[in-house]
């Protein structure tokens, strides 16, 4: 792995559940309360977890058919009422977004989450000033996999940049996707295992395997080593 110092970063851009907030067990306690209310069986953890971080729309249409609409109703009540309490930041990632800040390099999220849940749960950890622009689901042409998002968030913190120079760091094969289409430098955080398990598919850039190894990455390239581009 190329030392960061030698890489010349004009933004980075975070995917959010999973990759900056732990949210996973949450997300599976709020779907598995709509399954409840639908009358739908409950998902276990595994069965969960090959739906987690898709598209908003493929995976409620995939889980709820006909329903969706409703499931969408139900979720968003039960997460607006305890998401600020039910997620958490993933050890170290205000770490991460304080080194970059004091760097001088902008951020950005993208997700496939609505919007104005990450903006609440952005203001919640008091992480405003962290992000030059959040990009939700349904915001661009078309959520990850897709690189639109992605786009319009560079677009959005007005960032003048090759795709090289972008940074877009995430925990499934849906980031991965996305930044092989922009052309952005992929930065995955998972479990070996789940690397292992993508990796021959898609392109992995920086492989770290929880947000402590990256901050700790970020630390021994130097803060004053890395150089920065205009973000006008």
């Amino acid at each position: 792995m190329p030392p960061l110092s030698r890489e010349t970063i004009s933004g980075v851009f975070f995917d959010w559940d999973g990759t900056l907030v732990d949210s996973f067990e949450f997300l599976h306690g709020a779907h598995n309360h709509v399954c409840a209310i639908l009358g739908r069986p409950q998902f276990s953890l595994e069965t969960f977890s090959g739906y987690f971080g898709q598209p908003r729309e493929k995976l409620y249409t995939e889980i709820y058919g006909e329903h969706r609409e409703s499931a969408k109703t139900h979720f968003e009540n039960y997460v607006m009422a305890n998401h600020t309490t039910g997620i958490k930041p993933v050890e170290d990632a205000r770490n991460v977004l304080q080194y970059l800040h004091e760097a001088q390099i902008p951020c950005g999220v993208v997700t496939n989450k609505k919007t104005d849940l990450v903006r609440a749960e952005i203001r919640n950890y008091g992480w405003d000033k962290y992000f030059a622009s959040v990009v939700g689901a349904g915001e661009a042409e078309k959520d990850k996999p897709s690189a639109a998002p992605l786009h319009l968030a560079v677009e959005r913190a007005a960032l003048s940049a090759t795709p090289q120079q972008i940074w877009f760091v995430g925990d499934t094969d849906n980031d991965l996707a996305c930044a092989a289409e922009y052309g952005a430098r992929s930065v995955f955080i998972a479990e070996e295992e789940k690397k292992d398990a993508i990796a021959a598919d898609y392109h992995i850039d920086h492989y770290f395997p929880h947000c402590t190894s990256f901050y700790d990455f970020l630390l021994q390239s130097g803060l004053n080593s890395i150089k920065t581009k205009d973000a006008g």
